[in-house]
């Protein structure tokens, strides 16, 4: 009978309680309006007064591997031989060159941006030094570099309007220089690329130039000393077995010196202990393991080991050998010279673009219609918390003040009873 009591009591209970919460509320509807009122008033003045943003955007291709575009690696795989080096990532090379000061130099006196985010004190007053580190600031802060896993790169440059501005020109401003920033990292990146690229091969070609005119004296010399054994020793003919043996071998050796060419080329501009080099030096081990193999005759069973040839005819051999090697070098060594010649001279571009900056037509911040409804619900939480606050304190003083009545009162009686 109780708990059916206790029930029929906690349910009258709670819809009273409801009854006056919302009799609270409405005795202070007019309080609550005011409050939401002035609250979005004032939050909209500050949403229009705030800078607008503008976002304009630029999405580069995947880079190509490295080794397609490298001479040393097309000639040798013109020449059936293997991969000589392992690929950088190519994404992350181009995402730190665009985040580097040498870029960022090149964009902001390309985009004449000291008069643009320097005022005229800091440009009278600050040292060039300074200014660039102001300007390397600004840019960083302004733009956004995403890459992905499939190679994309994305980048965003954030420009805003004035404060407290306005005025419709100020936005179209910062559209157009937002634009014009994002697109002016591609051309600067393709640039500085093209330009380091072309010193580069230059620079390679000289190397080739020097071992093609070493490579052309020592096939002279191969030629010449053939010749005079020929005539010494009249014509000898090699079966087809052994000239197949030669061939090899001479493929073999120009694939021996194509790794030390390009293990010198790596010392050039990196450490003894680096990985590409460690791994350089592991696959010239290699090849110099295999080529002294043939050279004996036992990297198969059909091979003739020169010891088992007549005396006149492994000399023969020998001198084919170093002709037919000779051969297979200058003609490697012709090769990647011309290749890099016209390579230093290249005009095509680097980079490749999916997605060019254009104007961007709508604002990235602020966002006005869902600023304006969060505040609308955040002002309207603030005004109810505060009616209930507000009725808590007055009914503690309420009731403190009734206390300090009825004390007063015993005071009076003690005294009158005296």
């Amino acid at each position: 009978m109780n708990d059916v009591q206790t029930t029929s009591s906690s349910s009258l209970e709670q819809p009273a309680l409801l009854r006056d919460y919302a009799e609270i509320l409405l005795e202070n509807l007019g309080f609550i309006v005011r409050f939401v009122g002035i609250a979005l008033a004032l939050g909209v003045l500050a949403l229009f007064l705030v800078p607008r943003t503008y976002t304009a955007k630029v999405v580069l291709m995947p880079p190509e591997d490295p080794n397609k575009q490298n001479p040393l690696m097309q000639a040798a795989g013109a020449l059936g031989l293997g991969s000589l080096a392992t690929p950088a990532n190519a994404t992350d090379i181009l995402t730190e060159m665009l985040k580097s000061n040498a870029i960022a130099d090149s964009l902001i006196a390309q985009e004449h941006l000291e008069d643009i985010f320097l005022s005229e004190s800091e440009r009278a007053d600050k040292s060039p030094s300074e200014k660039r580190e102001i300007l390397r600031k600004e840019l960083s802060d302004l733009t956004k570099i995403l890459t992905n896993k499939a190679g994309y790169i994305t980048l965003e440059v954030k420009i805003s309007t004035p404060p407290f501005s306005f005025s419709s020109l100020d936005d179209d401003s910062a559209r157009h220089r937002a634009m014009r920033i994002a697109n002016g990292y591609v051309s600067v990146l393709d640039r500085t690329n093209r330009r380091l690229a072309n010193l580069k091969s230059l620079y390679n070609a000289e190397y080739f130039a020097e071992q093609v005119a070493i490579a052309k004296r020592e096939l002279d010399s191969a030629y010449a000393n053939f010749e005079r054994f020929q005539k010494s020793n009249k014509a000898i003919a090699l079966s087809e077995q052994m000239k197949f043996q030669m061939e090899t071998l001479s493929k073999l050796k120009a694939q021996l010196l194509a790794e030390e060419l390009q293990l010198d080329l790596l010392l050039r501009d990196r450490q003894p202990n680096d990985m590409l080099v460690l791994e350089s030096r592991a696959r010239l081990n290699e090849y110099r393991k295999k080529y002294e193999e043939a050279s004996q005759g036992k990297s198969d069973k059909l091979s003739l080991a020169f010891e088992e040839m007549p005396t006149v005819s492994r000399e023969y051999a020998n001198y084919y050998r170093e002709v037919k090697i000779h051969e297979e070098v200058y003609g490697l060594l012709k090769q990647l010279y011309f290749k890099e010649r016209v390579q230093g001279y290249r005009d095509t571009p680097t980079v490749v673009v999916l997605d060019s900056a254009s104007v961007p037509f709508y604002r990235a911040s602020p966002k006005r219609g869902l600023m304006t409804l969060v505040l609308f619900v955040v002002s309207l939480f603030a005004a109810i918390i505060a009616v209930f606050i507000r009725r808590w304190i007055l009914r503690i003083r309420s009731a403190s003040d009734y206390e300090r009545l009825r004390g007063l009162i015993r005071n009076w009686k003690s005294l009158l009873l005296r």
